[in-house]
């Protein structure tokens, strides 16, 4: 999986502002649900270019800290560069099944659209309540389901109807394998934490044109991306005709944009006070 996402890093780091512009409301959401406040010692997991640990620093501020991790190495570097000038702010290359960290360590434990690629989520957050403090508190956005999130579940299944078979398939965890606040809440609970709520936060995308749209989200898409990049340019080309098609009916004008739906759950729950 890390290759994978090492792949896509290049594409991540020119659209970073992009995706912090449009999880900016939900990325704070996040941080709130996770109870971070000003000298807070906050891990990211999962962090791909470190926007919510970012966002974070600015509210631990200078008696905090922020460690941006990550088990895909060129994600990670993405994650360092941007990082720059922020002193507190340091990162790690470690998967979150495998943290690389003391018991207690943290205040906040943080994941952006991390949690639903582990393949054992229960096991993540497992970890990740190891490493929280008595009290300390979890927080983990995931994308709500396929059918709020038309700007990306038309592209895949754009690619699912190419081939006749689901995409990704059953077997690969994808964005939308913990799309739902049932599932949600039993493998927060299930992995130690207290005190588990669910919200769901509206993210609608905006782009230039539909074409801007097909242009940007495969560069994000990591399982996507790969395999777009392996297919016949016939093959390509029928797939981008069909998801275009699909956009255009999905979307609406709003002013000199398009806007699509969208939609994120954010989990929290709190480590038990021993």
């Amino acid at each position: 999986m890390s290759d994978m996402w090492d792949s896509v890093a290049p594409g991540w780091e020119s659209n970073v502002e992009f995706v912090d512009e449009h999880l900016a409301a939900a990325t704070d959401a996040l941080l709130d649900a996770a109870g971070i406040t000003e000298g807070d010692a906050v891990l990211e997991l999962a962090a791909g270019p470190g926007g919510a640990g970012l966002r974070a620093a600015q509210r631990v501020g200078p008696k905090g800290s922020v460690v941006l991790s990550d088990d895909a190495p060129e994600m990670v570097a993405v994650a360092a560069r941007r990082a720059i000038g922020h002193p507190r702010v340091s990162t790690a290359v470690f998967d979150q099944n495998a943290i690389i960290a003391e018991d207690g360590h943290f205040d906040a434990v943080i994941s952006r659209h991390g949690l639903m690629f582990a393949d054992d989520a229960v096991g993540a957050v497992r970890e990740a309540t190891r490493v929280l403090c008595p009290g300390g508190g979890f927080a983990a956005m995931t994308w709500g389901s396929r059918s709020m999130n038309p700007w990306l579940g038309l592209v895949l299944d754009a690619v699912g109807e190419q081939f006749g078979v689901p995409f990704p398939p059953p077997n690969i965890r994808g964005p939308f394998s913990l799309d739902d606040a049932a599932l949600l809440t039993s493998v927060l609970e299930e992995g130690g934490l207290e005190d588990v709520h669910v919200q769901a936060v509206e993210t609608p995308m905006h782009a230039a044109s539909v074409q801007a749209w097909w242009e940007r989200v495969p560069q994000l898409a990591g399982p996507l991306a790969t395999a777009l990049a392996a297919m016949e340019p016939d093959v390509r080309e029928q797939i981008v005709q069909r998801a275009m098609n699909a956009g255009a009916q999905a979307s609406h004008r709003d002013g000199s944009q398009i806007v699509f739906p969208g939609s994120v759950l954010i989990a929290s729950g709190r480590a038990a006070q021993h």
